[in-house]
């Protein structure tokens, strides 16, 4: 098999990837899109932009192929090198920089392979890089592992709506305890976040199917949660406002956007007083 590493001049993270592939006899060629890569990573781009996530910055480095697959960021390239596609659903691009790398999701990879996700987050520490880990509150033994570990120096939870309503808003089975045993690890990290999107929800599936925000009272139900879970009103909460454009499902494109936050915060702050809302650009 042949690796082609696209790097950038002074990307850390490049540098990361590459002692890792020395390290483990790994060849590959480097092409640094700064300097004599610059041609080939733009023909590379245009023939596979669709593959290739561009965020404010620009493309994040590194960007590792073989010719069949493609994975970007430090994360996912290691991975791959790792496991071949056994990892993936654990990482993906992530959006902060410097010595930080996120785009870490340890409940949404294969069970069968958290060891392995597991070496790659050493790898990761071991490297002198803070790691942010985004968690739904599914796999909760391996976020305990984690913790234990001390790998993580960041979690940020998605709790995506009272427990009874996870598996529809997820689209996935969730076990109710597993959510439950996550909240209290989460607070136990150097630094953590909860947080919930207000967003739709499909109620009931059908030809019209019911389609609907989640509503304040449900907003403090989740609040409530985290305040039993954590045994503390001051957790840092955030309510973020649904983005249709991001949304998977073309159904829930076309929904109103909500006028107004400030209901579901009044009805958070119930439970959580430090209760902030996201700052819509």
């Amino acid at each position: 098999m042949s690796y082609v590493l696209f790097t950038a001049t002074g990307c850390t993270r490049c540098k990361i990837v590459k002692n890792f592939m020395t390290d483990h006899g790994i060849a590959f060629e480097e092409k640094n899109m700064k300097a004599e890569g610059k041609d080939d990573f733009k023909k590379f781009y245009s023939a596979n932009r669709c593959f290739i996530t561009r965020g404010q910055d620009g493309v994040e480095f590194p960007v590792l192929t073989d010719g069949e697959e493609i994975r970007q960021g430090i994360g996912a390239s290691i991975a791959y090198l790792s496991a071949g596609k056994r990892l993936d659903g654990f990482f993906c691009v992530g959006t902060l920089h410097k010595e930080w790398v996120d785009g870490i999701h340890p409940c949404s990879g294969n069970l069968e392979h958290a060891d392995e996700f597991l070496q790659v987050m050493r790898y990761l520490k071991k490297s002198s890089m803070k790691l942010q880990v985004e968690t739904s509150g599914r796999n909760s033994h391996v976020l305990k592992q984690i913790l234990e570990e001390g790998l993580a120096d960041k979690v940020v939870m998605n709790v995506v709506g009272p427990t009874a309503l996870y598996s529809k808003i997820l689209r996935k089975p969730v076990v109710e305890s597993d959510i439950l045993k996550s909240i209290p690890l989460v607070a136990q990290f150097p630094s953590y976040q909860f947080q919930t999107t207000v967003a739709p929800i499909i109620r009931q599936e059908g030809d019209v199917p019911e389609i609907s925000y989640l509503t304040p009272a449900e907003i403090g139900e989740i609040a409530k949660l985290i305040e039993e879970g954590t045994g503390n009103k001051k957790n840092p909460y955030l309510i973020r406002l649904f983005k249709s454009s991001e949304s998977k499902d073309e159904r829930l494109k076309s929904i109103e956007p909500l006028s107004s936050l400030f209901p579901y915060r009044t009805a958070a702050r119930a439970y959580q007083v430090l209760t902030e809302l996201e700052k819509v650009i």
